[in-house]
């Protein structure tokens, strides 16, 4: 399962993608909370997330962070007052905001990028909907100009059904130990039948032809 998401991650979206750094989870919101913990626990406490944006940020609250509303434009979030307020992270929808729809600008995302870098911050990008922008070119994750602060989170709950219970969480390198542990301590281990029924989807092109006939079905 890791190593076919690994290819079509890269494929896809561009993104740096490990199979070793690639977690299984049972979801976003699984996603999400495993997430904050690690951001935690490896030493953030402010972390900016998009206003509007999501309305429920009991994750984040519940890992012990603190929330840093920023504001949001047609270019995405506004990188430089995220900068401004002292947060050490974010929480982010880059590739389609929710709920404005907007994608960060290109200029954004490199000031974004170089703040991390530069600051030993992290990211977490939700990348919630990538396959189904048709008003205009996907634009690759911003997990590929920056693979070891961002966070990538995705799940199958779009493309196929939410039943599912099937999400991944791309890792930096630095993270993986901390969320092994963390994930560990959390559960046994994901589903294994819809694992595998999911990976020879994407191996075998299956998955990529059911995206493509997707807009005729769609109302």
């Amino acid at each position: 399962m890791r190593s076919a998401l690994a290819d079509y991650l890269g494929r896809v979206r561009g993104l740096v993608a490990d199979p070793s750094h690639i977690f299984i989870t049972s979801g976003f919101a699984e996603g999400r909370a495993l997430a904050c913990v690690v951001m935690r626990a490896v030493g953030l406490r402010r972390v900016a997330v998009e206003d509007p944006g999501y309305s429920d940020w009991v994750a984040l609250d519940k890992a012990g962070l603190q929330r840093v509303p920023i504001p949001v434009d047609e270019q995405g979030i506004d990188v430089d007052q995220l900068i401004a307020m002292g947060a050490e992270g974010a929480l982010i929808t880059p590739s389609h905001q929710f709920p404005i729809g907007g994608v960060l600008s290109a200029g954004r995302r490199q000031r974004l990028v170089r703040w991390i870098e530069q600051h030993d911050g992290y990211v977490l990008e939700d990348d919630y909907d990538a396959e189904f922008r048709y008003d205009q070119a996907s634009v690759g994750a911003l997990q590929g100009l920056a693979a070891d602060r961002v966070i990538y989170a995705g799940t199958a709950s779009k493309t196929l059904a939410p039943a599912l219970r099937i999400g991944w969480l791309v890792v930096p390198p630095e993270l993986v130990r901390p969320m092994d542990a963390e994930l560990r301590r959390w559960k046994e281990g994901s589903p294994r039948i819809e694992q595998d029924a999911l990976a020879h989807l994407l191996q075998t092109g299956a998955y990529d032809r059911h995206l493509r006939k997707m807009p005729a079905n769609l109302p």
